[in-house]
């Protein structure tokens, strides 16, 4: 026994004028694709950059006490508290938290004003290692580099 079906409806708009398709599918050949609506590759995309290691930037923490900087302009430093110095040297220099940087006669001026029951530690970087990540800023009068995350200039 065969089953009875019945027929299938009509189409809505089976009389569509046949130019209209044509120009859809012709500006759809013509069309390019701008480079903000390509999908990068995946497996070649590479995380910001969120931190510098201790030992790409050659850090070091230097006591307060008797503090004399390098001579010359190859060093870099930031007064910061002990515990947080330490903390910066396991886990390396954030680029988010703009630490702030000073040149070396700087940081003796700075010192000299602060009380001697805090606990600083001097974080000490070589300038050319963290170069590419420094911005210039005035404090007073008196130049400092504020560390900022940016992508590194080639060079």
């Amino acid at each position: 026994m065969g089953v009875r079906r019945s027929p299938p409806p009509a189409l809505p708009f089976a009389d569509l004028p046949q130019q209209r398709a044509t120009k859809s599918l012709s500006s759809r050949r013509n069309r390019t694709l701008s480079p903000e609506s390509v999908q990068p590759d995946l497996l070649d995309w590479q995380p910001p950059q969120t931190h510098l290691s201790v030992q790409e930037t050659d850090a070091h923490i230097l006591e307060a006490v008797g503090f004399r900087p390098a001579s010359g302009e190859a060093f870099l430093y930031a007064l910061l508290d002990l515990s947080y110095a330490q903390t910066l040297m396991e886990q390396g220099l954030p680029l988010e938290d703009q630490l702030v940087f000073l040149e070396g006669k700087d940081v003796v001026n700075e010192i000299a004003e602060l009380p001697p029951e805090q606990e600083i530690g001097i974080l000490r970087v070589r300038r050319r290692l963290i170069q590419a990540w420094l911005e210039t800023h005035r404090d007073g009068g008196k130049p400092c580099y504020v560390l900022v995350s940016k992508q590194p200039s080639s060079g």
